[in-house]
């Protein structure tokens, strides 16, 4: 991943090096960088100067470090936007109707635009969290976060470093509103065939890049969850 420095001052040469990586979409949020060691010999550098890169990166909120010296990735969208919209959410059936709202505009896109960019790679992670998702319906879990991770995937596959962040900041709100959509449907056991179908609908269309089946497997899918609260809302 990384490339041998020629700097004079090494530290800026590794900080400029891994925010390209991340404005590239090579790095995406929540990805482990590599131990202290592995990096100091890919980039021919020794300890010292690699930790003073990580030190100004973790200042200018690229990267955190965490315990034992594990640096993750930071998203670069700011969480004063997730954190008071995932508090107005809870468990307001009528704002999870507005998020989804907003997922359709987004994810149709994102679908669109990954089924014509998305690599092998991502396709097999696709189909790995698939198949993670089959296995959750059969224990009768919720697969709250199989189900996040599948979609941030499909943000991730659009090679949109923007998008992505954004998506992963929104993190907390899809683990909310997802854990409050798939309590309510899976009372039902039509419901958690249906939204199983349709997530393998959508891998599969993502998977044979067809851009206006990808868009339409999304949008039935978010269509499918709004159109059940907004039975409920009217039900009240």
């Amino acid at each position: 991943m990384f490339t041998p420095l020629q700097y004079k001052r090494f530290s800026d040469g590794i900080v400029e090096q891994i925010v390209d990586l991340i404005k590239e979409g090579k790095l995406n949020p929540g990805d482990i960088l590599p131990s202290e060691r592995e990096m100091a010999n890919q980039l021919s550098v020794s300890r010292p100067p690699l930790r003073e890169a990580l030190k100004t990166l973790e200042t200018m909120g690229f990267i955190e470090v965490q315990h034992r010296r594990r640096s993750v990735v930071k998203s670069l969208a700011d969480s004063s936007l997730r954190d008071p919209l995932a508090r107005a959410i809870g468990d307001d059936v009528a704002m999870v109707v507005q998020f989804l709202e907003v997922r359709k505009t987004l994810e149709s896109w994102a679908a669109s635009q990954a089924s014509q960019l998305v690599t092998d790679k991502e396709i097999e992670q696709l189909g790995a969290l698939y198949r993670e998702l089959e296995k959750d319906v059969e224990k009768n879990e919720l697969g709250v976060e199989n189900d996040v991770r599948f979609h941030l995937t499909i943000y991730q596959a659009t090679h949109n470093m923007v998008l992505s962040h954004i998506a992963f900041t929104l993190l907390s709100l899809y683990h909310k509103t997802q854990r409050v959509t798939r309590e309510v449907m899976f009372e039902g056991t039509i419901h958690k065939q249906r939204l199983l179908q349709q997530h393998y609908t959508i891998f599969e269309t993502i998977r044979d890049r067809n851009p206006e089946k990808a868009t339409q497997a999304i949008l039935d899918h978010l269509n499918y969850a709004q159109d059940h609260f907004l039975r409920l809302i009217s039900e009240k």
